[in-house]
């Protein structure tokens, strides 16, 4: 059985919270009656707006424009950090990057932050306890324009090929 949850705050704009379920007629009872339990209704205005854009084809256009600019900022991606481990969809928001040794996760945030740029190590994406892999995680949508994303990912690039010179401690 499968029950599929979705909303527009993420792929369309994320002041437009509505969402959707779509379930076995079987369980529909049970998941209203949830929807209950943490929300009683939503904005009509929200509802209209939504409704609108699902039916004029906007919410189809935003997502596209969304897309195509992920494409570019992939291409960014492939193109500055080609030479290193990566793993992504063209249209995803984020990437994960593998780091070569001898990084770990928050040692190479941390060298990161402090060159200006932000990226998240694996392990704040844990709910174990589990051995993580020596990752981070980029927010390929954060930068405000293909310029800034580039200007990001080169200083990543540097810190990648610096090596060991960077981490912060090391003898």
């Amino acid at each position: 059985m499968t029950v599929h949850i979705s909303g527009l705050s993420k792929c369309i704009a994320p002041g437009l919270r509505y969402g959707f379920v779509v379930a076995p007629r079987a369980v529909l009872g049970n998941v209203a009656a949830a929807l209950r339990i943490d929300c009683w209704s939503i904005s009509p205005l929200t509802a209209l707006t939504a409704t609108i854009m699902l039916e004029d084809g906007a919410a189809a256009r935003v997502i596209e424009t969304q897309r195509d600019e992920l494409r570019k900022r992939h291409a960014i991606l492939r193109d500055v950090l080609a030479s290193f481990d990566i793993q992504s969809f063209d249209v995803a928001p984020h990437c994960w990057l593998h780091l070569p040794e001898p990084w770990r996760g928050a040692a190479f945030a941390r060298t990161c932050r402090q060159r200006g740029v932000g990226v998240l190590p694996a392990d704040a994406f844990a709910v174990g306890r589990e051995v993580l892999a020596h990752a981070v995680r980029i927010n390929l949508s954060a930068a405000p324009s293909l310029g800034e994303l580039r200007q990001a990912l080169s200083i990543i690039a540097e810190v990648l090929n610096s090596g060991h010179f960077e981490i912060s401690g090391a003898v």
